[in-house]
């Protein structure tokens, strides 16, 4: 058993040095609503439908902000973040990547000469926050928590995407992380006694754990608030900028609670946004929400909340909410009107080790736990439906999905997992269900730009 699992852990990141770069073709196997007694009719708009009218403008913009997972997006020896979810709309669309995409880092230069540099912020905690350590009257201190940088992809005279996306990891990974696992990574001063590992056993002790479980389990500690207020920030931040108030007028940095009280005291007027997350930044945005929608305040995050579709690439809601177990009963969440109502799409790779459905896991959970008004609920109504996301403040859609591939031609009971969890954004299929939604439990190709380009 202990060989098989070493076998299976060593393939996640064989294929990622060895593959030939094949896709395989996308197949959907369902698209599920919770709130749906039918199999496959689940419905969501895309990032077209979302896009509204730039005021005193011809054209329609949607705001995007992308959060990333677990791992270091900061690795040069990787793709900066949301470069195939860009890359993936401009082949949607039949750009010209020279013209229209810039993949440098947050806060960075241009990787190419000729292109203006992006905007960016750095958000910042309201005070240093001490953390006491494993050497107890140890602390380690954290200040800044976050980079925001921005990116418009006009796609024509009618449509642009205004991309935000959000770097959490460099920082909590130098001011956090580092000092407790740093010692025994493949970078700087560690090397020597990392070099001495076999090949992938070194790579998988990087990639799994040293920049990946690491980011889940500080998550789950108390620095996950901080992250949260990181993420909670640059929102504000993204919402005061999609209003006008550029990223410069805010200054080099600034605190996550000063940035959104101006932009909760504006009375801003945004385009409507959207959310796009990889794997734990799904349930870092979903926490972000639900405090939101639970805080009895009206902010401008109800106000980028209320109408918009996020799409969980890789989800680990499932997986995570075992640590949001509570011996007190949660604030509820605030009742909201079904047009308003926020949209989860969980797109979900059914070989992926580390995601889980949604609407199986929110029926199970529902018939598996004691509420006031019913003890146990055998059956899932509509009605019972209905009241369930209620509670939960959100709309869920699954869609389960397959398009990992082989990683030894021969052997069909195993696909690369590493492709699994990470590969969403290099299927163009998948991007059109992004762009162009879904109605019915079959992909829209009706007035939508991407599918009549892609036809």
């Amino acid at each position: 058993m202990h060989r098989l699992l070493g076998f299976l852990l060593c393939l996640w990141l064989l294929v990622g040095c060895a593959s030939s770069g094949k896709k395989s073709d996308l197949k959907v196997h369902h698209i599920n609503s919770l709130a749906s007694v039918q199999n496959n009719d689940g419905s969501f708009l895309g990032l077209e439908y979302l896009a509204d009218p730039i005021p005193e403008k011809l054209k329609n913009r949607v705001n995007i902000v992308y959060l990333h997972g677990i791992g270091w997006t900061e690795d040069r020896n990787a793709q900066a973040l949301g470069s195939d979810f860009l890359q993936g709309i401009a082949n949607a669309y039949k750009l010209d990547e020279a013209k229209e995409l810039d993949f440098s880092r947050c806060g960075e230069s241009p990787l190419r000469p000729g292109i203006s540099p992006k905007p960016f912020i750095h958000i910042k905690s309201s005070s240093p926050r001490y953390y006491d350590t494993a050497i107890r009257g140890s602390q380690i201190k954290l200040n800044e928590i976050a980079c925001l940088d921005k990116q418009v992809l006009t796609i024509d005279d009618n449509l642009e995407f205004v991309l935000y996306r959000v770097f959490w990891d460099t920082i909590f990974w130098n001011e956090v992380q580092f000092a407790h696992v740093g010692q025994d990574d493949h970078q700087g001063s560690s090397m020597e006694i990392a070099g001495l590992r076999r090949k992938y056993n070194r790579i998988l002790k990087d990639d799994l754990v040293n920049y990946g479980f690491s980011d889940a389990v500080m998550y789950l500690g108390p620095a996950g608030v901080e992250i949260r207020n990181a993420v909670s920030g640059a929102m504000c931040a993204a919402a005061l900028d999609a209003a006008g108030i550029e990223f410069k007028t805010l200054g080099s940095s600034v605190t996550h609670d000063t940035v959104c009280r101006q932009a909760s005291h504006n009375n801003l007027s945004v385009n409507q946004f959207a959310f796009v997350s990889e794997s734990l930044g799904s349930k870092i945005i979903y926490d972000v929400m639900t405090d939101a929608l639970t805080d009895g305040v009206e902010t401008i995050h109800d106000d980028m909340i209320r109408g918009s579709e996020t799409y969980m690439l890789a989800n680990q809601l499932a997986l995570l909410s075992l640590s949001d177990l509570s011996l007190e009963l949660k604030t509820p969440i605030e009742l909201t009107s079904d047009k308003d109502r926020p949209k989860i799409i969980a797109m979900s790779e059914l070989n992926d080790f580390l995601s889980y459905e949604l609407v199986p896991f929110y029926e199970q959970l529902w018939r598996r736990t004691i509420r006031p008004d019913n003890r146990y609920s055998p059956n899932m109504s509509e009605p019972m439906r209905r009241k369930l996301i209620q509670k939960l403040g959100f709309e869920m859609i699954d869609m389960r999905l397959e398009f990992a591939d082989k990683i030894i031609p021969l052997v069909k009971g195993f696909v690369d997992p590493k492709q699994a969890h990470s590969g969403h954004s290099d299927e163009p299929e998948l991007l059109l269900y992004m762009l162009c939604g879904a109605q019915n439990g079959q992909l829209n190709d009706k007035e939508c730009l991407a599918t009549e380009i892609a036809k």
